[in-house]
């Protein structure tokens, strides 16, 4: 039977609330792929021409988008530039929730082993040392990234930080020194994050010849657990 002029289409336009889904789903689509192009030609940009000497114009015209398509999303560089080191940090689905508490080995070294995998992701040396290069002349750039550390802990600061509480009040852990003070859940944190990232990252960002082990070589993560549980496990 041949489609009359009342008749549908296309599964999109059965129903004037389809078809206006059907075309919110197709523009969110188009918006989303946009953004990728974005973050992506910005990403390679940066690291090939520093931040300094990109331009958003350069950035609109390597994505093939529209400069108004570009700035209606991100206004300024360092907005765009805040939206490249966010993508490159962006936790997987596996990483979302940290582990219960009560078993400091396993919350431990699972937090470990994805933050391992996290900082030897391609790019992020390369990230970093852009940033330590241009830091300097460049002040917005602490605004959106930190400085020192927080440069590499990525988004796994905050997590293992709340999780070290959780095992804290849960007794496993106890922060004390052997004076009686009491060491703060952040400091512990980046000394966890500091072993790893201290053997897969930053010789990365001083050493261009150097090739960092294989993440799924579970040495440097197992070494750190082993040293944050003789010091801190309270054997509960």
């Amino acid at each position: 039977m041949e489609r009359g002029a009342g008749m549908p289409t296309d599964d999109c336009d059965r129903t004037e609330t389809g078809g206006e889904a059907c075309q919110s789903g197709y523009h969110a689509q188009i918006k989303a792929e946009n953004r990728a192009r974005i973050i992506r030609a910005a990403r390679d940009l940066f690291l090939a021409r520093g931040y300094d000497k990109t331009s958003l114009a350069q950035i609109a015209r390597e994505a093939r988008v529209s400069t108004g398509t570009l700035f209606k999303r991100y206004p300024t560089k360092a907005a765009l530039f805040a939206a490249v080191t966010s993508e490159q940090w962006q936790l997987d689905v596996q990483y979302a929730e940290a582990p219960p508490p009560g078993d400091p080995r396993y919350g431990l070294d699972h937090i470990g082993r994805d933050y391992a995998c996290l900082v030897s992701r391609p790019g992020t040396a390369a990230l970093c040392r852009l940033i330590i290069t241009e830091l300097p002349q460049m002040p917005e750039l602490a605004d959106i990234v930190g400085t020192g550390f927080a440069i590499d802990r990525g988004p796994f600061f905050d997590r293992l930080r709340d999780y070290l509480d959780a095992e804290a009040q849960a007794g496993t852990l106890d922060f004390r020194s052997s004076d009686g003070q009491t060491h703060p859940t952040s400091a512990v944190a980046e000394q966890f994050l500091g072993m790893i990232c201290g053997q897969l990252l930053w010789p990365q960002l001083v050493r261009t010849d150097f090739v960092p082990p294989d993440p799924a070589d579970t040495t440097i993560v197992d070494h750190a657990v082993a040293l944050m549980l003789a010091r801190y496990h309270t054997g509960a």
